[in-house]
């Protein structure tokens, strides 16, 4: 692995919050080595360094710290008009099995590496260099462009895991063990606006689940006094998903409740059924919200840090590396924007997809302007065009790090434009496409699948496409990547009665 130099304007998300107008980001075997102004002497070592003259805002990569990467082929979803008042009402909608449920299991079974690098695509166009959520696979799958939470083994295997499902006091309390011992635990937490959901909280409360290791997805029927007792606990983390929240129940997490207790809070872009494409997106609702219902409460350094800082404090803790910061020791795992306003912060506020440079992710360049890439090392991008403008992807992996078993070594070296063959094929033919690959199955085929992990009803997680349902499956529009003019389109026309804000967040894409 090279070592680079990244020269730029400097975000450092460090606990000062400094920015170097003029500065210097030195990355050595994967990790960063210093952070500091252009002037200053560079550290030894470092002098056939590539160097990379960004012309932009160099920043943390961004963490999605919540999604569910096997539906992120499909666009938006309307279950219905009316808000729902808890998660546990829309996947038995008429329509979720249809859209959502089925066509995502139809991809788990026959392209489901093509569907999770689209879904890791989507991610780092948007500055993405870490994300939660994906699905429960068959075999260890080695194609990550972006870093898995859950999949990451820093230190010791497995250090965070997570539970979409709701968990059974027997199993609360051996998570609660887990957790003494250090590792952290996400989940989906008292999701919806009913108050009867905060007995969820109640729950993880009497069996030892609540505390600094707690990773609360959603958690929108809290309140202050929830958040305090968690607080007491030692903290934790709140993951804000705003226009799932909002497009679904017609109401979010109330965050300012959650900072008050001393919580971190951070954002996921959730799914696409329901969410934004990636988490650069989600951030642009973040605002929406702040500014016309916190009445500006949140500042953009707060916000920003939501995807960044917040979030790798919250990985920091299992991981024991820095995430999140750009700071000597940290993981090297960066973003490069356009600068498209003079405050640094704004910048990324502001930014879109189009104005997304360079993505790093452990000291490898993984996404970004084609010039850029190759200034760092990269002769191989795959062309790409994202928001109208030319960029390239790095989907192979190196060497060193691919898997022993030859069928897994073509995946995770699967070009772009296989991949997107790939799925065009499901696409094209959905139920020959899943019968295909269960006949490889039955001959004993090396087999890669994933199960998505949102049943079309609870405790429906193991069902399987019958003939019936394959003979009637259709897929439903294939979802691009970044906030194009369609999607923002589809949002102001799609969205709900209770989730009009959504349409004035638009103006921010």
């Amino acid at each position: 692995m090279d070592d680079i130099v990244l020269f730029g304007r400097v975000l450092t998300v460090d606990e000062e919050r400094r920015v170097h107008t003029l500065g210097a980001v030195y990355i050595h075997d994967g990790v960063i080595e210093a952070v500091q102004p252009v002037t200053a002497p560079a550290p030894a070592g470092f002098g056939s360094a590539r160097r990379v003259r960004t012309e932009g805002l160099i920043t943390p990569g961004l963490i999605d710290l919540h999604n569910h990467l096997a539906y992120n082929t499909l666009p938006l979803w309307t279950g219905r008009d009316a808000a729902y008042a808890t998660r546990y009402q829309w996947p038995g909608a008429p329509t979720y099995q249809s859209d959502v449920s089925n066509p995502a299991q139809a991809l788990g079974i026959a392209a489901p590496a093509a569907a999770l690098r689209y879904a890791e695509v989507k991610a780092v166009v948007g500055g993405v260099t870490a994300i939660q959520g994906s699905p429960p696979v068959t075999r260890a799958f080695p194609g990550w462009m972006v870093r898995n939470v859950e999949k990451e083994a820093i230190g010791v295997k497995k250090p965070i895991f997570q539970s979409v499902l709701p968990a059974t006091p027997d199993q609360l309390d051996t998570t609660a063990g887990r957790m003494v011992d250090g590792r952290s635990f996400i989940y989906h937490l008292s999701e919806g606006v009913d108050p009867g959901l905060r007995k969820e909280f109640t729950l993880l409360h009497d069996h030892g689940c609540v505390g600094d290791g707690l990773i609360g997805i959603h958690s929108t029927a809290l309140t202050a006094a929830d958040y305090a007792a968690w607080s007491a606990a030692g903290g934790g983390a709140v993951v804000w998903s705003p226009l799932s929240n909002l497009w679904l129940y017609g109401g979010t997490t109330d965050v300012l409740a959650a900072r008050a207790a001393g919580l971190r809070v951070c954002l996921g872009s959730d799914w696409t059924p329901s969410g934004t494409r990636n988490v650069l997106g989600e951030l642009k609702i973040a605002a929406t919200w702040n500014e016309q219902t916190l009445a500006g409460a949140l500042t953009d350094a707060d916000l920003v840090e939501m995807v960044t800082a917040n979030p790798g404090d919250t990985l920091t803790r299992a991981w024991g590396i820095q995430v999140g910061r750009l700071a000597p020791g940290a993981l090297a795992d960066v973003a490069v924007f356009a600068n498209v306003d003079g405050d640094p912060w704004r910048t990324v506020l502001r930014a879109t997809e189009r104005h997304v440079r360079l993505v790093i992710v452990g000291g490898r360049p993984a996404y970004g302007n084609l010039s850029l890439l190759q200034a760092a090392g990269v002769d191989d991008a795959e062309p790409v065009t994202v928001a109208g403008v030319r960029r390239g992807l790095v989907m192979a992996l190196p060497d060193e790090v691919l898997p022993p078993e030859p069928d897994l070594q073509r995946e995770a070296t699967k070009s772009w434009a296989d991949g997107l063959a790939e799925l065009a094929a499901v696409w094209a033919d959905p139920g020959g496409s899943v019968r295909n690959a269960r006949r490889r199955r039955a001959v004993g085929e090396p087999t890669l699948e994933f199960v998505p992990d949102m049943p079309s009803a609870p405790g429906d997680d193991a069902r399987a496409l019958d003939d019936e349902e394959l003979d009637q499956l259709v897929m439903p529009k294939f979802d691009g990547i970044g906030h194009d003019a369609g999607w923002i389109n589809a949002v102001r026309r799609r969205a709900p009665a209770h989730a009009q804000l959504l349409k004035a967040a638009m103006d921010r894409f």
